[in-house]
This record gives C-alpha cells, sequence and structure tokens, in this order.
C-alpha cells in the first residue's frame, strides 16, 4: 500500500504505522484494517479541513475511497479492542489519574443521524444542534490518553426501554476499564457526574473521586441540615498564597452521597467552589489540586478538534460515527508520541509533518541576496 502513496508522503505514512504498532493496535485488528486504518489518520491528520475519505483519497492515493468507507461502515473491527489496547499502553507509562467529562460536536445539517439532537453546549453558552461524546481519558506524565468514550444518544432516537444517561453511559465505561486493569489514582469531574447513586458505586469499586457540589444539594455538619451554599457563608476561609484563594476544609455528611470531605474555595472575584471527595484523609491542597487536573480533559476535547478532525464525520451510518471518534481520538494520541519533546504543541508536530509532506527530502532555496539601494 506504501508503494502507491508519493513519495513526499509515504515518511508520514511510515511514522504513523510505527506508532500504531507502538501502541499495540496492530495486534488487535487484522492486517488489512490496520493498513487502512494508518492510512485514514494520516489523512487526518495531515488535512485542515474536510478530512473526506473522498479528499484523503486524493492526497494519499494508496486505496481508493471505497475502501475507506468500508473501513467506516462494514469491514469488522473493534472500537473496544482498539480502545483496550490504547488502555494498556497506558497502564505501562506508570501511575496516573482518570479525567470524565463529555464534548459537543455541533452538526447543524446532521438531520438524519440518529445520534444528533438539540443539546445545550457550554462553550457557546446556547442551544446547538450536534451530538454529545462522553470519553473517558487517563493522564499519565506527558500523555493524555482516551481509553474509552460513548456516544449518547436523544431519548426520541432511541427504542422503547432502550434509553441510557450520560452517567449511566459513564458507568459502563468505568466497569470496562476496571475490568482491562487499568488502575488509577483518583476519578475527577465536573458537577454533572456528581450525583449519589453515581458516586457511591465509585465508592464500592474502590475508586477515588474528586467531583464538585451542586450549592442546593443539602448536607448535614455539626447535627445542622443546611444546603451547602447556607453553610458555605457561615465558614470562616483562609487566604492559601500557593493556590491563590480563600479555602477552608470540612467533613461531613449528606444523605445522597454518604460522608465526604469538603473543601469551600473562593476565588479573587469572590465566586464560590464547593469540591468533594469520598477520601476523608486527602488534605486541602491536594484535593484543590486534584480537580485543577480535571482540566486536561478540555485541552484533550479542543486539540483533537483542531488537529485530528474529530468534527469531520459526514456519514450517516451509526458504526460510521463511532469508528471515526475512534480514529480521531487514537490519531490524538498518536501526535502525542510524534513529539520531538514533551513541550512541543500538538499544533507544531502536524504542522511539522505537512511540511515533510510538503518539500519531502528536498533542502529550501538559498536565499536571495538583497542588492544595495540605487542612489
Amino acid at each position: 500500500m506504501a508503494s502507491r502513496l508519493y513519495p513526499s508522503t509515504r515518511a508520514l505514512f511510515f511514522q504513523v504505522v510505527k506508532v500504531l504498532r507502538q501502541l499495540g493496535l496492530g495486534l488487535a485488528v487484522t492486517p488489512t484494517a490496520f493498513a487502512l486504518m494508518a492510512l485514514y489518520l494520516c489523512g487526518l491528520l495531515l488535512l485542515d479541513k474536510r478530512q473526506t475519505p473522498w479528499r484523503i483519497e486524493q492526497w494519499l492515493p494508496a486505496r481508493c475511497h471505497d475502501a475507506t468507507n468500508r473501513l467506516l461502515r462494514e469491514m469488522t473491527l473493534s472500537t473496544r479492542q482498539l480502545l483496550r489496547a490504547l488502555a494498556h499502553w497506558a497502564k505501562g507509562q506508570g501511575s496516573g489519574y482518570l479525567c470524565l467529562d463529555e464534548v459537543v460536536i455541533e452538526k447543524t445539517y446532521s438531520r438524519k443521524v440518529a445520534w444528533t439532537g438539540w443539546i445545550y453546549s457550554f462553550a457557546k453558552k446556547r442551544t446547538v444542534y450536534g451530538l454529545h461524546v462522553v470519553v473517558l481519558t487517563y493522564c499519565v506524565g506527558p500523555y493524555r490518553v482516551p481509553v474509552n468514550f460513548r456516544l449518547w444518544r436523544p431519548e426520541g432516537a432511541c427504542g422503547k426501554g432502550t434509553y441510557q444517561t450520560k452517567l449511566q453511559l459513564a458507568e459502563a465505561m468505568l466497569v470496562e476499564v476496571q475490568t482491562w486493569g487499568l488502575k488509577a489514582e483518583y476519578l475527577t469531574f465536573d458537577t454533572h457526574y456528581t450525583a449519589g447513586w453515581f458516586t457511591k458505586k465509585l465508592s464500592r469499586f474502590g475508586l477515588t473521586w474528586v467531583g464538585t457540589l451542586d450549592p442546593k444539594v443539602k448536607v448535614v455538619y455539626h447535627g445542622r441540615s443546611s444546603s451547602v451554599r447556607e453553610l458555605a457563608g457561615k465558614l470562616k476561609l483562609k487566604w492559601r498564597d500557593h493556590l491563590d484563594l480563600r479555602a477552608t476544609a470540612i467533613t461531613l455528611y449528606a444523605p445522597k452521597f454518604g460522608h465526604l470531605k469538603l473543601v469551600v474555595t473562593k476565588n479573587r472575584h469572590g465566586n464560590f467552589e464547593y469540591l468533594v471527595t469520598n477520601a476523608p484523609k486527602a488534605d486541602l491542597t491536594q484535593l484543590v489540586l486534584r480537580k485543577r487536573s480535571r482540566w486536561s480533559i478540555e485541552t484533550v476535547f479542543r486539540d483533537t478538534k483542531q488537529f485530528a478532525a474529530l468534527e469531520a464525520c459526514q456519514c450517516r451510518v451509526d458504526s460510521a460515527w463511532v469508528r471515526h471518534v475512534a480514529f480521531a481520538l487514537i490519531g490524538f494520541t498518536v501526535l502525542q508520541l510524534l513529539r520531538w519533546s514533551p513541550e512541543e504543541t500538538l499544533g507544531t508536530v502536524k504542522e511539522r509533518l505537512q511540511l515533510q509532506a510538503l518539500k519531502g527530502d528536498l533542502q529550501p532555496p538559498t536565499p536571495l541576496k538583497a542588492q544595495a539601494a540605487l542612489t
């Protein structure tokens, strides 16, 4: 297949194949599917927009676009096996932590895709037409590795009795990851996933979790019941120079959650935040830093959209959407392994790959010498 590529893009294909084998993905699929997946990933990483099978064929003519379409729609391929291989590789990189969150993929004109519907986008502060993807990311050292995901389907597009909430999808993802043997120091998420039944299940799984409590949640402190917001107004907060905010930590009981460690914080703008964990021995600084580490998954969404074509799929078939999201997340991981140093940004990596494909092995011409101005 590589022999049919342009000489300037052949090096990119071999780099992607090498990284995929390093991640262990060569053993998770058939050789044909592996070669087509590598070709598709090259297209996602090389092009800046409209990374469709037809356009990928124009730049990487190793196979026709029908073969790439079959990869997305019909070919025997398990995305779970690919993610399991990613999780196994991530586990070998050392001890890390898990981040759980969701991303909105806006698809304004995709009315016939079963996954789409009217949903609220917190990034744009308005309702958009698109789909939700719930993603679980394992962060270890300089790597952010997506190890599991689920596409959320609106209730109106589901059959009777088949609808699942995002929390139920998250539960299934965490159970899967645990069966794969991936252990984490802690799991962090936002307010939406800090639900009573969900956090209790996490505690039964033996997971340490860190979340944000809704201000209206009822808690019991020193025998008195009140909302978290009311309780926070009565607490004395101390300025923490190393965290750049005011904060205090207490242990309390919440009827929906059980016994919790609560850290109330107030920043320079006067905004309160209520951080909670099921680890009673966690100190204030550790809890605040763990909650701040959740930002890693936001950068995953940003970089996967900008550099790995997360929003590029134009298919209507369910399997094509699921596989495209999996390939985009794998492409994001491939970009991280193609860095020359941990400080190199993924935008710099993609630009370097594009320049290599543009000029191949040719050296730039000698700079022109400027003539002295005539007087």
